[in-house]
């Protein structure tokens, strides 16, 4: 065993975790998460109480957890499916295909609306921050790629590109509440993206030579970004 090994007590520790994480989800899919009591959780996942609160303060870190794995997992297909996108239509159109499917496979759009209102409650616009979740930094190192082959706009710092991709996963208002769980949302969404390509992408047609930039909306005398 190497030093940094697990010990017997840490992967305990561990699966007690993946058991109590498994069952509260399926109590929240069965009767929803306001009317889910712990004890029952607990009862269920064949652990006391007190061990519940030693992995999860609230039921809202139940959902804190999921929202996590749920950024990993669209971090790791950002990271394996867009790295050789040709360019930035391409890449935008792989990305709402991933944020789509990753957040529909959770299965329950009212859990998806519940996790993001726990990251308020818990957290606020800081831990939806780009740099605060493994979907927005895969995504700005992604952006980055694109500025150095070219493909997108030099000179404008990634991660403030990446925001408004981030955002645009969300409802005008600001409110963490996922618009891209529907049909009429997911359009919406991909309107959105397709601004940003716009304004921020050097596309190529089919002669080799940059398209001209699209008139730009905005009040008079606004300078283009």
């Amino acid at each position: 065993m190497t030093e940094n090994s697990p010990t017997l007590r840490d992967l305990q520790r561990q699966e007690t975790f993946e058991r109590l994480y498994e069952t509260a989800l399926a109590e929240f899919h069965r009767v929803g998460v306001d009317a889910a009591r712990v004890s029952e959780i607990c009862r269920l996942a064949r652990v006391a109480k007190g061990t519940f609160f030693f992995h999860f303060p609230t039921k809202d870190h139940v959902l804190l957890e999921r929202q996590r794995r749920l950024s990993k997992a669209m971090a790791e297909r950002i990271e394996r499916e867009l790295a050789d996108v040709p360019d930035a239509k391409a890449f935008l159109g792989q990305l709402i295909d991933i944020v789509l499917s990753e957040h529909q496979a959770i299965g329950d759009l009212e859990l998806v609306r519940l996790i993001n209102l726990a990251i308020v409650r818990q957290g606020g616009t800081q831990r939806l921050s780009v740099q605060h979740t493994a979907f927005g930094n895969a995504l700005t190192r992604q952006i980055r790629h694109l500025q150095q082959q070219g493909v997108l706009r030099k000179g404008i710092d990634a991660t403030k590109l990446a925001e408004p991709l981030r955002c645009s996963r969300y409802q005008p208002s600001g409110v963490a509440v996922p618009l891209v769980t529907t049909v009429g949302c997911a359009l919406w969404f991909e309107r959105r993206v397709c601004r940003w390509v716009s304004r921020f992408s050097h596309l190529k047609g089919r002669n080799g030579r940059g398209a001209p930039p699209p008139p730009r909306r905005g009040p008079p005398g606004a300078r283009p970004i």
